[in-house]
């Protein structure tokens, strides 16, 4: 192998294992938290969902499941020429069961100051110096100008959920009939967005 390719691909892995082992210990403190704390139902199933910075490379922000962040799966990045590799973000749920989604934010970038009406009852939890802070929205509760960085957005079910920066946001869905539901970031965040397998996936509702 040559020599400084060798090196390069030592680099990457280190980075991959610091940039993991900080994001597993935000999750166990922050996001655990907020699955266990939000006030919903404690019969609704629980869907967590993770979107991490440069996850297919610089500027490949992704949707990724927790599970893949503890089993240590990083997909091949993204080069000058070519695209990241592929990365699985499709969930599974059943139709007519309310489910309790977790989608937290490692980004800490603005990429857009969204004002809007909330389409779906949602909290975000931050972490401050004081403790965890809960903010909650009402559905049809207009906010000006949030600092976001990402959407969880389900065109099809007309729902768009703002995601500041390392933020947990809590909300609950459900799905009255099977079938096969895009989600997708509609605020501007690179080329992952609109790449299946980053900002984008898909919801399979079975009956």
């Amino acid at each position: 192998m040559n020599p400084s390719r060798e090196n390069t691909t030592i680099a990457i892995l280190v980075i991959a294992g610091i940039v993991l082992s900080g994001l597993f210990g935000f999750y166990i403190t922050t996001i655990a938290k907020a699955a266990t704390t939000s006030g919903q139902s404690s019969q609704a199933a629980v869907v967590n969902l993770d979107i991490v910075p440069d996850y297919g490379g610089a500027t490949y922000d992704g949707f990724v499941l927790p599970t893949n962040i503890e089993n240590g799966v990083v997909p091949t990045p993204a080069t000058n020429t070519t695209g990241p590799g592929p990365n699985d973000n499709n969930i599974t749920v059943s139709a007519g069961t309310a489910i309790k989604f977790v989608v937290t934010s490692w980004d800490n970038a603005i990429n857009q100051n969204l004002t809007a009406q909330a389409s779906t009852p949602f909290t975000a939890y931050n972490d401050t110096a004081s403790g965890q802070v809960a903010s909650a929205y009402s559905q049809g509760q207009s906010f000006v100008a949030m600092g976001i960085g990402h959407t969880f957005s389900i065109p099809q079910m007309g729902v768009n959920i703002p995601i500041p920066p390392t933020t947990a946001v809590v909300f609950t869905l459900t799905f009255a009939k099977p079938g096969v539901y895009m989600y997708t970031c509609d605020s501007p965040c690179g080329p992952g967005m609109g790449l299946v397998g980053y900002m984008e996936g898909y919801i399979i509702v079975t009956s």
